[in-house]
């Protein structure tokens, strides 16, 4: 999104037009992601330790978009993914400084003029700022 411009053009976009992500693509909208800093500082390679899933060298980026105020767990409880389970997620939730979202793959996140609202068939938890130990 960053290298073909993409990322500066969605503002404008967003105007008139819907944006719908899965997984990574929707993670990307949000406040930030997880990512092993300190092995993409020694090798510059993107690694996600709470998922245990590598990027593609040097077509991965930390950046995100930024345009809403809370992060993004997918995959909640999918056997694809075992690590994401709620309690892992509740965790993770510690290291944020905003609220994140824990949703399965029957769960989206409809923002409309910064109103969120959660579309589900299936689980989500919504992990709250004051929750992180603060």
């Amino acid at each position: 999104m960053q290298q073909s411009r993409l990322a500066q053009k969605l503002p404008e976009l967003l105007k008139n037009k819907v944006y719908v992500g899965v997984s990574a693509c929707s993670a990307i909208m949000t406040h930030s992601i997880n990512v092993n800093r300190s092995k993409l500082e020694k090798t510059g390679v993107y690694h996600d330790d709470e998922y245990d899933e590598t990027g593609p060298s040097k077509a991965s980026s930390v950046k995100t978009l930024k345009f809403v105020d809370f992060t993004l767990r997918p995959h909640l409880h999918a056997d694809y993914f075992p690590t994401a389970s709620l309690e892992n997620m509740e965790h993770w939730a510690e290291s944020v400084d905003v609220p994140l979202y824990a949703i399965d793959d029957q769960t989206a996140i409809k923002v409309v003029d910064g109103a969120v609202e959660v579309v589900s068939e299936g689980q989500w938890k919504r992990f709250e700022e004051e929750c992180h130990g603060k």
